[in-house]
């Protein structure tokens, strides 16, 4: 096990008028680091890692009630389990089993879990459009990892997570503590053990992959439509696993439009999904309230036939109108 520790470096001016330093060793805090580490995390999840999007806090899930889920930066769901001390096997088989229970749930009892509480992360329509987007993206198995965090860890945890790394099984650790200066300011000190394994191999995403799909299920020259008109605005299209992203060129993390090929039950028709609030952060001469009128409520509507060209031609407009023209690209 680890232990960490901390000194301060004092500068001091020899006689000769040199510098000289002097390590000054760091007390551990009294501070009962385990009672704030989840408010912490909550307040700003870059403690634990980089690239995350938290979704969810305290989520009911069969007999017990996960501490945080987030989407971590490989677009797998993340479980934190946060356990006030040492973590141990304990800590390990509580994540995992709460991993197994979000393993089974269906998209809309995922979604139903987490919708009511989304806001308490930021912009709600936001994060709902973030996490209807990655259930409806995702393959038939539900890519999930693991993270703990605590204070210190039991070297039979680190068995255990190189063991279980052997299988593919994505862990992550990440250990606090908490020292302070004599009547001086307190510093978080983290210890992180990474997955023990790379995961594996990401499967290339294309548009041409997306299109095919498309092409399958009967809408494919309304899908090319649907991209060529986004190119035609400057906008940035990017593949996800069963859909197409449509960002602005200023953050291409952002969504400002969605588009995925379904086969519906009178044809092929396209899951479309727009953020008029996105249009008017990301291009200032946007009014909100006139991209709503202009694009309507399209939240996830599933479009076929007529009412699919009927809709192509209301965004295909206000692309015209409002972002494709000069000196607007890129907001």
């Amino acid at each position: 096990m680890t232990k960490l520790a901390a000194w301060s470096i004092d500068g001091q001016h020899a006689e000769d008028g040199s510098q000289q330093s002097k390590p000054k060793r760091i007390g551990r805090s009294q501070i009962g680091l385990e009672k704030h580490l989840e408010d912490w995390i909550a307040n700003d999840v870059t403690l634990i890692a980089e690239g995350l999007t938290l979704v969810g806090r305290q989520i009911t899930i069969d007999d017990g009630r996960l501490d945080l889920l987030a989407i971590d930066s490989q677009d797998r769901w993340l479980v934190i389990e946060i356990k006030p001390g040492l973590l141990d096997a304990g800590a390990l088989a509580q994540a995992l089993y709460y991993a197994s229970s979000i393993a089974r749930l269906s998209a809309d009892e995922l979604y139903g879990k987490l919708q009511s509480d989304l806001g308490d992360f930021g912009d709600t329509e936001r994060l709902s459009a973030r996490v209807k987007q990655h259930l409806s993206d995702e393959a038939e198995r539900r890519e999930i990892a693991v993270m703990l965090v605590g204070v210190g860890i039991h070297p039979g945890l680190e068995r255990m997570n190189e063991f279980l790394g052997r299988f593919g099984v994505p862990i992550s650790v990440v250990s606090f503590e908490v020292f302070e200066l004599d009547d001086g300011p307190q510093f978080l000190i983290r210890e992180v053990v990474d997955e023990p394994t790379k995961p594996p191999p990401r499967r290339r995403l294309t548009v041409d992959a997306i299109r095919h799909r498309a092409v399958d299920v009967g809408v494919g020259k309304q899908f090319d439509r649907f991209v060529t008109m986004a190119e035609d605005a400057g906008l940035a299209v990017q593949p996800q696993p069963a859909s197409v992203r449509i960002a602005p060129p200023a953050n291409r993390t952002r969504f400002l439009m969605y588009a995925q090929p379904r086969s519906g039950d009178g044809g092929g028709e396209l899951r479309i999904e727009v953020g008029p609030k996105q249009f008017a952060e990301f291009f200032p001469h946007v009014d909100e309230r006139e991209a709503i009128e202009a694009l309507g409520k399209l939240d996830g509507a599933c479009v076929g036939g007529e009412a699919l060209d009927t809709l192509l031609d209301q965004i295909e407009r206000f692309l015209l109108d409002k972002v494709q023209r000069p000196g607007a690209i890129g907001g």
